[in-house]
């Protein structure tokens, strides 16, 4: 049971760096669920409550706490560092908020300004091998295709990268056009694209691949890259674990030298994943707040937008009208024509 509970917060978790604020839960779940936190609290003590609703908010408190730090529902015992499993920092253990950073500049070596860890970036897990600083390198001459295939042999064949995929999987380099003005960044690779060595591919892939149409694109004229070379090792059966920051950082390089090689006209940061990796770590905390705002990576404006797994678990018309939006956002910087009816999508 307690290998399904931490399956359970590390997906309530993930939900909500995407913005989710809420989940519907039917009572037969939350009768499980209550029995199981009354066992858990017999050998721990009480740190778990379930609201008698069938909707959990992740702003429900579940027990009188210090008002600087209130407790909410999903904590897990917290561990010797003073943080829940979950990542909510009891009280008086919080860490000092990050310091905002800038977006990273321009290198003509690749991995050479790498992006320094944040006072509140986690460590990367034990049941990881360590993960060197990135060895700088540069991009060969040559075309853009030939530069590609350069880049492509080097991160197939990076000794770190293929030390972290795991067994009979693949490492994942970015697809599509090598001449796209759109660059889709998301986070890092699942199950569906560790298998087939593509990213986005799973059903957030197919559901991009359907936004990427309704903007009058086929997925094969645009570029669609990852954060992450290869899909984080998780101690847990099923589900995905978020990249740590130095998971990150070792892999930026290698997607700083695909836009370097496709110099798109706009960047697309799908999630919160992909603003952390190309902003700097905890940059991408309060995604629903930073939704459709503009940044700058390397003098390329880069808009914030959803994962398309958003939509997959919070797809109301808002939502969907809220990345649409964006997506209209990005065809008008980039001189794409906007008809009427692309204009008036999810309205």
């Amino acid at each position: 049971m307690r290998t399904e509970l931490l399956a359970v917060v590390d997906e309530l978790k993930r939900l909500r760096e995407e913005g989710v604020g809420s989940v519907a839960v039917s009572q037969e779940a939350l009768d499980g669920l209550r029995a199981a936190v009354a066992a858990r609290q017999a050998e721990t003590g009480p740190a778990i409550e379930v609201p008698a609703s069938g909707g959990i908010s992740e702003d429900a408190a579940p027990s009188p706490a210090p008002a600087r730090a209130p407790r909410r529902a999903y904590s897990e015992p917290s561990t010797d560092s003073g943080e829940r499993a979950t990542g909510i920092v009891l009280p008086g253990t919080e860490p000092a908020a990050p310091a905002k950073k800038a977006a990273p500049a321009a290198s003509p070596a690749f991995g050479r300004s790498s992006q320094a860890a944040g006072p509140s970036a986690p460590g990367l897990p034990d049941f990881v091998k360590p993960i060197p600083a990135p060895t700088p390198f540069t991009l060969p001459g040559g075309d853009k295709q030939s530069r590609w295939d350069w880049l492509k042999d080097k991160v197939m064949n990076d000794p770190v990268c293929r030390e972290h995929v795991k067994p009979g999987k693949k490492l994942v380099l970015g697809v599509g056009s090598l001449d796209a003005d759109i660059f889709f960044c998301g986070e890092a690779p699942g199950a569906d694209e560790e298998t087939q060595g593509e990213p986005f591919v799973g059903a957030a892939g197919q559901l991009l691949t359907k936004i990427i149409s309704a903007m009058g694109l086929k997925r094969e004229q645009v570029y669609i890259g990852n954060i992450m070379n290869w899909r984080p090792e998780h101690d847990k059966p099923f589900g995905n674990r978020k990249p740590v920051e130095v998971e990150m950082a070792y892999c930026l390089p290698h997607l700083k030298a695909q836009i370097e090689i496709v110099q798109p006209k706009v960047i697309v940061a799908l999630g919160s994943t992909a603003v952390d990796g190309l902003f700097g770590y905890g940059q991408g905390a309060g995604i629903r707040r930073k939704r459709g705002s503009w940044r700058d990576f390397n003098g390329i404006p880069a808009i914030i937008t959803f994962h398309p797994s958003y939509l997959l678990h919070q797809g109301s018309p808002q939502v969907k009208r809220q990345v649409w939006e964006d997506m209209l956002a990005v065809m008008d910087k980039t001189g794409m024509p906007i008809s009427d009816k692309q204009r008036g999508y999810f309205q």
